[in-house]
């Protein structure tokens, strides 16, 4: 549809010029008119525009940071703190960052986004899809505990991922083998 109202756009602002202006033989001759701008192309279906590093930078961190803000118990020198919403608004913020995250996990599996296509890469991908409708669930339905198990699901994916595909410096305390770190939690895949 959307294309449809392009093309039809685009047509209608190329024909109207043409159409108001008298013939040529009865208009005076005038210096040449600076040519008309290019028409941007229609972008081709499942075209990246973001890099994967953009797509984290701009969707994946914050529509998280935006969960988990309004998720979950931090525990600190003042005591315990429940962030879990209280209103409508709060309730709306964890909806709509799940959401984003929902799709987040679909971009980062298209082509030209997916580290390894064939490898884990595409799993944790999946994983952070499954728990952005969990989120989205667990908000809509204002459920405490849910929502708190969401957020879980969203760290342990990125987690994973991190520790998968980003480099870190061999001093780095951000060290784990994944698989023996779900075995460890009970976790395991089977």
């Amino acid at each position: 549809m959307r294309r449809l109202v392009v093309i039809a756009a685009t047509t209608l602002a190329c024909a109207a010029p043409a159409a108001a202006q008298p013939p040529a033989s009865s208009q005076p001759r005038a210096a040449a008119a600076a040519p008309a701008a290019p028409i941007p192309p229609i972008l081709a279906p499942g075209r990246t525009l973001l890099s994967t590093k953009d797509v984290m930078r701009h969707i994946v961190n914050p529509a998280a940071e935006a969960f988990w803000a309004h998720s979950g118990v931090v525990d600190d020198e003042k005591g315990s703190s429940d962030r879990t919403p209280t209103d409508d608004a709060d309730w709306k913020i964890s909806v709509d960052s799940a959401a984003q995250l929902v799709e987040a996990g679909t971009l980062l599996q298209m082509e030209g986004r997916a580290r390894d296509p064939n490898g884990p890469w595409m799993k944790y991908a999946v994983q952070l899809t499954n728990a952005g409708l969990a989120g989205m669930a667990a908000a809509q339905a204002k459920n405490h505990d849910k929502t708190f198990d969401a957020g879980s699901a969203m760290y342990d994916a990125c987690y994973a991922c991190h520790g998968k595909y980003i480099p870190r410096p061999k001093d780095s305390l951000y060290k784990h083998d994944i698989d023996k770190d779900l075995e460890a939690a009970g976790k395991a895949k089977k």
